[in-house]
């Protein structure tokens, strides 16, 4: 028996929700991509204390932070992960600017141990939800760059402030890109999949037995 589509039962089916929802948020990642080009620039640009690049680096985890919790890459099936990810970057932010006289050792440490951290997220979240992502590729590119210099930053005892702002300013400035592209491709894709027209029309993909239909 065929199923005949109500006016505006197209404009509210969940495929085209979500791509709305997308396509707004687009711009997040852009934001956060272009604030931390920006900054990674700055930094690689001056000479820096202890104290201020301590304060720079942990505006830089507040604002990524807060662009992950929000982060429309990790639409559709999520179970929140991104959402806590985010929110303890913002903690490790706030506690990284609020610490009484940091040391050239504590930053290294930090920075090193979060970046390893983080990126350890993003790769085993975007690799086991490959199927579920379509933009996994750049968020596990990302990941994998943080990975490289949290290790980098970590095996260095003997840290300078040099090697520091080195590390920080590359990695602000790479994630950043890849931030900026990601918005982009977000943009492109949710714009696609609401103009799409099976989604116009109200009528599902059509599904075959080797390629079942997803987001």
């Amino acid at each position: 028996m065929s199923q005949t589509t109500r006016p505006g039962e197209a404009e509210h089916s969940p495929l085209r929700e979500v791509a709305e929802q997308v396509r707004q948020l687009w711009w997040i990642p852009l934001f956060s991509g272009l604030v931390s080009i920006g900054l990674g620039l700055a930094i690689l640009a001056t000479d820096w204390t202890v104290h201020a690049l301590v304060i720079i680096t942990g505006l830089i985890f507040i604002i990524r932070g807060i662009a992950l919790a929000f982060s429309p890459a990790y639409a559709g099936r999520t179970s929140g992960e991104h959402v806590v990810a985010g929110i303890a970057a913002v903690i490790a932010g706030v506690v990284l600017v609020a610490w009484p006289g940091p040391s050239l050792l504590v930053l290294a440490v930090f920075v090193g141990a979060w970046l390893a951290v983080s990126g350890s997220f993003h790769i085993i979240t975007s690799f086991s939800r490959r199927r579920e992502l379509p933009h996994w590729g750049f968020t596990c590119s990302l990941g994998l760059i943080e990975l490289l210099l949290g290790i980098w930053a970590m095996r260095r005892p003997e840290a300078t402030l040099a090697l520091l702002i080195t590390i920080i300013g590359l990695w602000a400035v790479l994630t950043g890109v890849i931030y900026c592209v990601l918005a982009f491709e977000i943009r492109n894709a949710a714009r696609a999949v609401a103009t799409a027209p099976d989604v116009i029309s109200g009528d599902p993909a059509p599904k075959t037995p080797d390629s079942p239909g997803r987001l």
